[in-house]
């Protein structure tokens, strides 16, 4: 095997072989990234649950296949210059890396002991935009939650829902985030499925470093795979029942308040340095045209800011939300100004854009005081 290739085109599929591999796997080879050379360069990488395969163009002199530590070799390339070339030889059970007057011995580890992820009947095959799946992707993945615990949860939701459209769903039990866009032509049979949160990690890298408009996306009842450009992304799905998440969201609040996005997050922000406690929370206190937020600790003290709002209460309306959640909320909501709609200080809150086209919706549990 043999071969050469400029850093610039084999980088930034590096970095994306490096996140995918597990620092500390079970068996040796899982650490190394596979490269198969034939009429171009196909590097690989997997932890059994996900796998990654990506194209890079290069000049090819003897075909052949091997893996080496994927981390090592994307050291190296990381820092080389940005404008260098890098060739690749095979020597005994040594991969020969070298650039300009740089040489590199890497081990190696035969291609053929390199597990390969089963695609399975991926029956469910349609088109969308990189930009209409990253949109999904980035309203709803906040609210994934960050532990291994509840298993069912641990991960984006993607269905068919109301009306029709592809929905993505994410809950941690005390906010959920929901986001619905016209399904893409083909996908309005496609089974309900939970993308784990690693996955997800990992495909929004993707999106974010695609340099084409569409993504081919697969399904089956236990796998998905995602085709962005030279990238080819292949996952487990969570295996369990998604709750019905409907019966969250809260009928008849009619305590509303509407607020200018950008003043409300920095008040939030600026009171909470008041809030050190354990709770971590603030207090918003609502009455007519006006909201007063409060944070106090015993270790510092008291704060609070007074905005102008539209608010169509007339008596004082005071509820209390965890401060980290409440920013993550109010930064994921697309526009200038934002409703609140409520109804009792412990009954779940609607938050969402006041823009009519929007088309993503997140609901708030409240803190008990």
């Amino acid at each position: 095997m043999e071969f050469s290739v400029f850093r610039q085109d084999l980088i930034r599929a590096l970095g994306h072989m490096q996140s995918i591999v597990e620092k500390r796997a079970s068996l040796p080879i899982l650490v190394n990234v596979k490269i198969e050379v034939a009429e171009d360069l196909i590097l690989s990488a997997t932890n059994v649950d996900l796998e990654l395969v990506e194209h890079v163009a290069a000049d090819i002199t003897l075909s052949g296949k091997t893996t080496v530590p994927v981390q090592m070799l994307y050291d190296i390339v990381r820092k080389l210059p940005d404008d260098a070339e890098i060739t690749f030889k095979q020597s005994g059970d040594k991969l020969v890396v070298s650039s300009g007057r740089a040489i590199f011995h890497l081990p190696t580890l035969p291609a053929e002991n390199f597990p390969v992820m089963a695609g399975g009947n991926l029956s469910t095959k349609f088109q969308m935009t990189t930009g209409d799946l990253a949109h999904l992707i980035n309203q709803t993945k906040f609210a994934i939650p960050t532990d291994d615990v509840r298993y069912h949860l641990g991960g984006i939701y993607f269905h068919i829902g109301d009306e029709g459209k592809l929905t993505a769903v994410a809950t941690d039990a005390q906010r959920m985030a929901l986001c619905a866009i016209t399904a893409p032509e083909g996908s309005a049979s496609m089974p309900s499925v939970i993308l784990p949160r690693r996955v997800i990690g990992e495909l929004s890298k993707l999106l974010e470093d695609a340099n084409v408009d569409d993504v081919l996306v697969e399904l089956s009842d236990t796998k998905a795979r995602f085709s962005v450009g030279a990238a080819t992304l292949t996952s487990k799905l969570v295996d369990a029942q998604y709750p019905n998440y409907r019966v969250v969201i809260p009928k008849g609040n009619d305590k509303i308040a509407v607020l200018d996005r950008k003043q409300f997050i920095n008040a939030v922000d600026l009171v909470s340095v008041a809030s050190v406690d354990k709770t971590k929370s603030v207090s918003l206190s609502f009455s007519m045209n006006k909201l007063v937020i409060n944070a106090s600790s015993q270790e510092a003290g008291t704060a609070s800011q007074e905005l102008d709002i539209e608010y169509n209460g007339d008596a004082t309306f005071t509820i209390n939300f965890n401060v980290k959640f409440l920013l993550d909320v109010a930064g994921q909501v697309e526009g200038e100004k934002f409703q609140m709609e409520m109804q009792e200080p412990l009954s779940p809150t609607i938050i969402k854009s006041t823009d009519k086209d929007t088309d993503a919706l997140f609901v708030l549990m409240p803190m008990r005081m």
